[in-house]
């Protein structure tokens, strides 16, 4: 990578959900050291030990496995940055559970970890013993000083140790409440404050916001891009779009920015991969070619293409950009036909949708059957699985329109259409939003209105 005009260039394992396991974030560990990161935040939240069970060692077999990912990490040139979030349940002024704090972070320290975060995001506003209902006065201050004593200690360990915090408040716009002014007041000036944003997962992140936070907490935040990842209410899309929205300016406001990828770490690459062109040259990034050198990248030669038809319908996200374009005109072209009252057999809006919809089965036989990136299949199988139920919904559905222009039964066709638009809707995942039921209910429409013509004749 040329010269990044961010100090920090980042990811963050911060998700909700199912982590990755080793091999899987070594091997993204690999692929961040080829594009130019040179920061990973490990802060999954379901892991128990990290949260929930913070106090409690990790099992030893646990710590072969971070002490092989922290070999990676100094192998390929990446700091590895534990995280922990004591927040859900400590008492701020124990020095008891300051003790059980850096007992868990001293022997991160042995496995020759250098770089620490405090992650007190998701949590209540609350104080959890009357120690700390005595001693603060405010919860800003009760972090800040949790934050400034881990840093002092870590300090006095080893000059070479860094730490980073994420706020309770950790998105919005000014004007900020008071946690955050009493946080950036009291907070060491070495220690740095995520911020996500205007919104938890942001569509833009504009220069003037930044700079607000920034003034709030009285240093440049790192940005925490909650992009792609996909957890929680998300959980059902892929996000497999290029990073869009992000002022080309932010360099001039944040220390750096970390991206939280999606529980799927191999399909993450493709936005990480745009991601890495934005932190390159901000200034000069555009996002359409990027995405295209991601798809190549990861899909390889082989399956490029049918990567790229499956990407295509995948791109609803909080940034805005539209599902399925393509798709939706094809299906929009369709039905504008068929309303004009050009015959289905007739129709080259019909015949440009059924050629599409035989790209898309191929698309999706392709990445499950002829991929060398088993990964990748592995990541995207259950919107594969989704695909091949949208494709035959639709064929089902153009052969009732061609069985009713022919005047034969199209009753069987039909309930089938049926039977997989349920299917396709109740998934448990989502791909090409609702673009294809529009043609699911003309086809209905239709067929209900020569039934009641056909009951009309007969009552005649």
């Amino acid at each position: 990578m040329t010269h990044s005009p961010f100090a920090v260039r980042g990811l963050v394992e911060g998700f909700y959900g199912v982590f990755y396991t080793v091999h899987e974030r070594n091997d993204l560990l690999r692929f961040m050291a080829m594009h130019g990161y040179n920061l990973y935040v490990y802060g999954p939240k379901n892991d128990r030990w990290h949260r929930e069970r913070w106090r409690e060692p990790y099992p030893a077999d646990v710590m072969a496995h971070f002490a092989a990912t922290v070999a990676t990490a100094n192998e390929v040139g990446v700091t590895f940055c534990y995280a922990i979030g004591p927040g859900i349940t400590i008492c701020y002024a124990s020095e008891e559970e300051f003790q059980a704090l850096t007992a868990k972070v001293r022997a991160f320290y042995d496995l020759g970890v250098r770089a620490f975060s405090l992650l007190l995001d998701d949590i209540a506003p609350v104080f959890h013993c009357e120690e700390d209902q005595g001693r603060y006065k405010s919860y800003g201050e009760a972090h800040a000083d949790l934050c400034n004593r881990l840093y002092e200690w870590l300090q006095a360990l080893d000059d070479t140790c860094t730490l980073s915090m994420c706020p309770t408040d950790y998105h919005g716009a000014p004007p900020f409440d008071a946690y955050l002014h009493d946080l950036g007041e009291q907070l060491h000036p070495a220690i740095d404050v995520f911020y996500t944003g205007v919104q938890v997962c942001s569509p833009t992140i504009a220069v003037a916001e930044v700079a607000a936070f920034a003034e709030a907490v009285r240093r440049p935040p790192l940005i925490w891009d909650n992009y792609p990842v996909n957890d929680l209410a998300m959980s059902p899309r892929m996000h497999i779009g290029p990073i869009l929205g992000r002022d080309p300016a932010l360099a001039e406001v944040a220390r750096g920015m970390v991206a939280n990828p999606m529980n799927q770490p191999e399909a993450s690459k493709v936005a990480l991969h745009t991601y890495a062109e934005y932190l390159r040259d901000p200034q000069g990034y555009e996002p359409e070619a990027a995405w295209e050198q991601a798809l190549r990248e990861v899909g390889g030669a082989k399956c490029y293409p049918a990567l790229r038809l499956f990407a295509e319908n995948s791109l609803a996200s909080c940034l805005g950009a539209p599902e399925a374009t393509t798709l939706q005109g094809l299906v929009d072209a369709v039905l504008d036909s068929l309303r004009q009252g050009v015959p289905p057999s007739q129709s080259e809006a019909l015949r440009a949708l059924e050629q599409y919809v035989l790209d898309l089965e191929n698309a999706g036989y392709d990445l499950k059957n002829r991929s060398d990136n088993y990964a990748l299949r592995s990541d995207l199988l259950p919107w594969l699985d989704l695909l091949d139920n949208w494709v035959w919904m639709t064929r089902r559905a153009v052969e009732v329109l061609r069985k009713m222009e022919a005047g034969e039964p199209y009753e069987k066709p039909l309930k089938r259409m049926g039977e997989l638009l349920h299917i396709a809707t109740h998934h448990a995942r989502q791909w090409a939003g609702e673009v294809l039921v529009p043609l699911a209910d003309y086809v209905r429409e239709q067929a209900i209105q020569q039934e009641e013509e056909v009951a009309h004749a007969i009552a005649g």
